[in-house]
């Protein structure tokens, strides 16, 4: 594999691990003040970005939608949304340490040709 791909590797895994745990940072924030703290979600969502019930929270209990409600009891409530953000970070750590002593490799053969004592 080459540096440059090994490079937009390790980015890619970067941006999505710090995506996924922001999203899930959030998402547990929704969880904990919305629904847990009054039993209700109101109009909030957690797709595309979770946002928090806007507007009068209603006295009535407002439905989730079919996406949210898995969202939170398949994702969320099992833990499997902290777990992907586990493995998205070991890939990250995994992806930096394939890519660091080729860079570094690479570099060094650069200065022997340049300099060679």
């Amino acid at each position: 594999m080459s540096i440059t791909t090994k490079i937009l590797v390790f980015s890619s895994l970067l941006i999505l691990a710090v995506f996924v745990t922001t999203w899930t940072y959030a998402a547990y924030d929704l969880v904990t003040w919305g629904w847990r703290a009054r039993g209700t979600l109101g109009d909030a969502t957690f797709l595309p970005y979770p946002t928090g019930p806007r507007g009068v929270l209603l006295l009535d209990l407002a439905r989730m939608s079919p996406v949210d409600e898995f969202i939170y009891v398949y994702l969320l409530e099992t833990g499997a949304l902290t777990a992907l953000c586990l493995f998205l970070w070991a890939g990250v750590v995994f992806s930096a340490f394939k890519m660091f002593p080729s860079l570094l490799r690479k570099q060094s053969s650069t200065r022997q040709k340049i300099d060679p004592r």
